[in-house]
C-alpha cells in the first residue's frame, strides 16, 4: 500500500515537472514567435529599402548618361564655336 501511496506521489510531483516544463516551452515558443513576427518585418522594411535603393541607382545611372552625353555636346558646340571664330579671323586677315 505505501508503494502504491509512493507512487501516486512520484507521478503527480512528475506531473507537476511536466507542467511546468509545458509551460515554460510554451512561453518559449510565444517568445520565439514574436522574434520571428519583428524579424520578419525588420526584412520586409530592408527589402523595400532595397527597393528604393535600386530605384535610386537607375535614376543615378541615368542622370550620369545624361550628364556624359551634355558634356560631349558641350564639347562638340565649344569645338566647333572655336572652329569658327578661328576660320572668321583667317577670313577676316584678308
Amino acid at each position: 500500500m505505501m508503494d502504491m501511496v509512493r507512487e501516486m506521489y512520484e507521478d503527480g510531483r512528475k506531473s507537476s515537472i511536466l507542467r511546468e516544463q509545458l509551460n515554460s516551452i510554451k512561453e518559449e515558443t510565444q517568445l520565439l514567435s514574436e522574434k520571428l513576427q519583428e524579424m520578419e518585418r525588420q526584412l520586409h522594411i530592408a527589402n523595400m529599402n532595397l527597393k528604393r535603393m535600386h530605384e535610386l541607382e537607375t535614376q543615378l545611372f541615368v542622370a550620369q548618361e545624361a550628364l556624359v552625353k551634355y558634356q560631349l555636346e558641350e564639347e562638340v558646340n565649344h569645338s566647333s564655336l572655336s572652329s569658327n571664330s578661328s576660320k572668321n579671323a583667317y577670313i577676316g586677315s584678308f
